[in-house]
């Protein structure tokens, strides 16, 4: 066939080797999968299914059997060139690398259920199914599958780590868990500002990263930072706002005049509730009278009560 490629696909198996031949058919855009003499068209789009880390994922062989045929059929799944599952003879076999946590489900498409997964999980899948026919199994069925896996970094956090002068403040964002690299910026009004470091590292076994910065700013006047972290086509970001303290002279100031204000308005407050009781005395005051009361006896019970107002001050 002119304008065809081919290529083969191996399936590698402690009870089998298979080699599928596969080629490009230019006219209709199949799969042509060449097996002896026979040939078998499959579409050629691949499914896509796309996951996050440490959840489930669920690829479909899109291929339904009973039960009964499960001694007469041969399933195998396959990720690029390494064996993930087989199901041979009803006996289900699971390679090391997905052991606990990787099941097939036989009446459900035969499909192949992953659990926990992990970035290096991501990858093409290939189910091909095998039936048996003039005393031999020859493909019936293979299709395959795009698992992607994504691993979102979660809002980063700003936290105040050190003072290194003191009109210097130093800030910290970081985050961690995410995929792909992340790339961390410190914006400022929309303007880039250049960080005191910035350190990314990937864990070796789980393939996820970590980021974290430093930012110094002058804290003699206000800012409003952003904290953005990019990876792939995602990204995200946190704020951080800092107003600027008053200066010392205004603080005394404060202290001062705010304690003198209060003692004032309760020194006023009172003699002005007094005055009107002394008023009151001096009306009804009959000289002559033994119940006459003194305006000079209150007016030093005015004066001790001025007294104590100003020691409780």
């Amino acid at each position: 066939m002119q304008g065809a490629y081919s290529h083969s696909t191996s399936i590698n198996s402690s009870a089998l080797v298979l080699y599928v031949s596969v080629a490009v058919c230019p006219c209709k855009n199949l799969y042509l999968v060449k097996i002896k003499p026979c040939c078998l068209c499959l579409s050629l789009g691949i499914s896509q299914v796309t996951k996050t880390v440490q959840g489930m994922a669920k690829l479909s062989c899109n291929y339904n059997i009973s039960v009964d045929e499960l001694s007469r059929v041969r399933i195998y799944w396959q990720k690029e060139n390494k064996m993930v599952l087989s199901v041979i003879s009803g006996r289900v076999q699971v390679w090391s690398q997905y052991q606990n946590r990787t099941i097939p489900e036989i009446t459900n498409n035969l499909s192949l259920v992953i659990l926990a997964l992990r970035l290096s999980d991501r990858g093409t899948y290939t189910c091909v199914v095998q039936k048996t026919k003039k005393g031999s199994f020859q493909v019936e069925h293979l299709t395959s599958v795009m698992l992607s896996i994504k691993a979102d970094f979660p809002t980063p956090s700003i936290t105040d780590s050190e003072h290194p002068s003191p009109d210097l403040r130093r800030i910290t964002c970081s985050t961690s868990g995410g995929f792909p690299k992340p790339y961390l910026f410190w914006l400022e009004n929309g303007e880039e500002v250049k960080a005191v470091n910035t350190t990314v590292y990937q864990d070796p076994e789980t393939e996820l990263y970590t980021v974290y910065s430093n930012l110094d700013f002058n804290v003699t006047s206000n800012h409003s930072f952003v904290c953005l972290i990019k990876y792939g086509d995602l990204s995200v970001s946190q704020i951080f706002n800092w107003e600027k303290h008053p200066p010392d002279d205004q603080l005394w100031k404060r202290k001062i005049l705010i304690p003198v204000c209060v003692g004032i308005a309760i020194i006023l407050g009172t003699c002005f509730i007094c005055s009107k009781y002394y008023l009151y005395i001096i009306m009804i005051s009959i000289p002559g009278n033994p119940n006459s009361i003194s305006v000079f006896q209150h007016l030093s019970v005015i004066l001790a009560y001025s007294l104590l107002v100003m020691v409780w001050m």
